[in-house]
């Protein structure tokens, strides 16, 4: 359980974290609706339309989730060096957290 909720927090965090990175590397600074999210991973999406934050997080938890379970589609994946790196540690933790998740939930029922 307590690997569980850990696993549900840390991806929590990450999802927050990639949608902040995205909203920090913009590189027009938000200076024109039409261009919001110039260079980011994020620039696709709100191009599409997407514009509630709801969704966005959504968005923002699926790639979190499908990184840190090592099953990652490559749908969503950064355009920068910075959003890259990023991508790169949330895969090196997830693996180690999701391989902490499995060991506990193995130890349970055996």
């Amino acid at each position: 359980m307590f690997y569980g909720m850990l696993f549900i927090l840390a991806s929590h965090i990450a999802t927050c974290f990639w949608i902040i990175l995205a909203s920090l590397l913009d590189t027009n600074n938000l200076a024109e609706v039409d261009s919001k999210y110039t260079g980011t991973w994020l620039e696709d999406f709100y191009k599409n339309g997407m514009t509630e934050d709801l969704s966005i997080y959504y968005v923002s938890f699926y790639w979190c989730i499908t990184t840190i379970t090592t099953v990652g589609y490559g749908d969503i994946s950064g355009t920068n060096n910075v959003e890259r790196m990023f991508c790169a540690f949330v895969m090196f933790i997830g693996v180690i957290m999701f391989s902490l998740a499995n060991g506990a939930l193995a130890s349970i029922i055996s």
